[in-house]
């Protein structure tokens, strides 16, 4: 999550971006990989080899798949469920009861430690199950488009992983058809902030993003989650300017305090009628600049900060940086798009060739289109700035009572 700070004396609203993950983007990017790792392990354990399923999710290794996909636990309702190494389904506090945790056989009625159950006055409740609506969407997503196009898969595995990867129900068991979202959560999941949106604060208030504990090994901080950030921003607001990256393992710390503070001075002290957003962008001290650190002390390199895993730049070379499933799948780094728009499977499309047989498989595969990544989401929003959540009236986009849509 994003780290806040005040001080003293001096404007609110400050961001230092410790890590990027927003509530929905663990869930989305946990399952995508969670269902990649029981299709990989269960559905056809000997069609694809370790580096194959490494190039589908997007990550930089196995160790890093797997930490992502487990993740997911997070969604899982179901208490015990034992599934890839390191994977926690329904965790609890050891301060809540047993006899009040749900268990779909002995207890069906109980509450559910989901991060969709903890937020269901947002994303609403199913008026027939009682559980929270959830707005995972898989629906005309390519798993392992790149990896096709690239040639490090074949189309028979590409058609094999897409017709059969499925999805989950309500109590994330596997189901063999794609699962659509609820589109009332998910327009609400944006509207609320649980999907952080480059809008709102984000466009008025100085971003510095210090991404000094990740690892693209393992360990699920994830250099990609900074860069989303910084797209999010971009598209609400034209530009980023009010965001600057530093990189490192680690950066220096009191540097970038006392850039922090040098920058949140100059704000502070800017009498001018500019805007928030423009005193944001034209105050920067020197030191606000994106760049990479090659050690704690030494060796601050200036440099806009780009994402890549390729030795295309200082920073790159040092800090080369990895992507994940539904980016391999063509969607955007800013991971923002929930339910995708549909366009017909196009030929053009791709850098292989199809047999005709493989074209109509392809057809049957994805009835009604495949993800057009090139347009917005459905029911894609911003965030609504103080939204209430109910009952007080001001900015009131959805009450805890909401049933299902």
């Amino acid at each position: 999550m994003a780290c806040r700070s005040k001080l003293p004396g001096l404007i609110d609203g400050i961001l230092i971006s410790c890590t990027f993950p927003d509530p929905l983007g663990i869930a989305f990017s946990g399952s995508d990989g969670h269902l990649l790792t029981h299709y990989f392990n269960a559905t056809d354990p000997a069609g694809f080899s370790v580096a194959q399923q490494v190039a589908v999710s997007g990550y930089k290794g196995l160790q890093a798949f797997i930490d992502a996909a487990n993740q997911s636990g997070r969604t899982d309702p179901v208490p015990g469920r034992v599934d890839i190494p390191g994977y926690a389904s329904a965790v609890w506090n050891a301060a809540v009861p047993v006899a009040l945790r749900y268990n779909p056989t002995t207890n069906p009625g109980g509450l559910r430690p989901t991060v969709y159950d903890w937020a269901r006055n947002i994303y609403g409740v199913n008026s027939t199950t009682g559980f929270a609506l959830r707005p995972f969407d898989n629906v005309g997503v390519q798993y392992g488009l790149a990896a096709l196009n690239a040639g490090q898969i074949t189309t028979t595995q590409f058609l094999n992983l897409n017709e059969f990867i499925g999805g989950y129900d309500q109590d994330f068991n596997y189901v063999p058809n794609r699962v659509a979202g609820d589109l009332g959560a998910i327009a609400r999941a944006q509207q609320s902030g649980l999907q952080l949106g480059g809008n709102g604060g984000l466009a008025s208030i100085p971003v510095f993003d210090v991404s000094g504990i990740y690892n693209d090994d393992g360990g699920y901080h994830y250099q990609w989650f900074h860069f989303a950030m910084r797209e999010r921003m971009i598209q609400a607001n034209g530009n980023a300017d009010n965001h600057v990256m530093w990189r490192g393992n680690p950066v220096n710390a009191n540097q970038a305090w006392t850039t922090f503070e040098q920058w949140m001075e100059a704000i502070a002290a800017d009498a001018s009628t500019l805007s928030p957003r423009e005193k944001a962008i034209r105050d920067k001290p020197a030191m606000a600049t994106d760049g990479c650190w090659k050690t704690a002390t030494i060796g601050f390199w200036r440099e806009r900060q780009t994402f890549s895993r390729t030795n295309n730049s200082i920073c790159n070379t040092l800090y080369p940086s990895y992507a994940f499933p539904r980016y391999v799948a063509g969607g955007p780094l800013a991971a923002n798009i929930i339910k995708c728009q549909l366009k017909p499977v196009n030929p053009s499309d791709y850098s292989v060739s199809f047999t005709s047989a493989e074209l109509a498989r392809l057809n049957r595969i994805f009835p009604n289109g495949v993800c057009d990544w090139s347009k917005p989401g459905v029911n894609q929003t911003g965030v609504v700035p103080w939204a209430s959540f109910g009952p007080a009236p001001e900015n009131l986009v959805f009450g805890g009572s909401i049933a299902g849509d």
